[in-house]
């Protein structure tokens, strides 16, 4: 993951930043410029102006209000979510605390996929706008009662993450007993993204 710069103050900035530790700027991701930048409140309404693109003002991604994402909506939009956050089909609990955690901790990964797959310029529809083969995640906890464990997996373009995977001594022991040395977080999207495209730009290749 490539290091970036605040345009206030000239510190560096990660990808997961969401202020700058040097001059306290509010910074974000502008994935359509592979760029973070500092952003600072327009003063008539919701949007952003960022140091980087200031003719363009935009929204923050809704999920930026539950400190899952640091991406901008892009521009000329009034879209709720980012172009990341837009694929999500089901969200844990934000109201358990440690279900949230473990989504922070998933969307962390999701978002490093999507900055590779947006890099490749690899199609992004959502079910939306395309039922058959629309992209989508569900981030589902084990029921809290005896019964089947939420399976990771993929079918068809929803691609299913267990919140266990979090837990990254539970995901060890999984790693451990499975004998699967690149089993991390980004590893677990990766692999299921592989399916989805192998599905859409391989299997079905004929049929569009």
């Amino acid at each position: 993951m490539k290091l970036f710069e605040c345009q206030s103050c000239g510190n560096v900035l990660y990808f997961e930043n969401t202020s700058c530790t040097k001059c306290g700027h509010r910074v974000a991701y502008m994935p359509e410029r592979n760029a973070m930048t500092a952003i600072e409140p327009m003063a008539d309404d919701m949007r952003w102006v960022p140091l980087a693109d200031i003719d363009q003002p935009r929204f923050l991604c809704e999920n930026a209000q539950q400190d899952v994402c640091n991406w901008l909506v892009p521009p000329g939009t009034r879209d709720a979510y980012c172009l990341a956050c837009r694929h999500n089909h089901v969200i844990p609990s934000i109201a358990d605390p440690a279900q949230h955690a473990a989504w922070k901790l998933m969307e962390m990964a999701k978002h490093r996929l999507f900055y590779s797959l947006l890099q490749w310029k690899l199609p992004l529809k959502t079910p939306i706008e395309d039922p058959a083969h629309g992209l989508s995640f569900e981030f589902l906890a084990d029921p809290p009662q005896a019964g089947p464990k939420v399976l990771t997996g993929h079918d068809e373009g929803k691609i299913v993450i267990s919140l266990v995977e979090a837990d990254d001594a539970e995901r060890e022991k999984r790693r451990l007993a499975m004998h699967e040395p690149y089993r991390t977080l980004l590893g677990h999207f990766r692999h299921e993204v592989g399916h989805h495209y192998w599905d859409i730009l391989v299997r079905d290749q004929n049929k569009f």
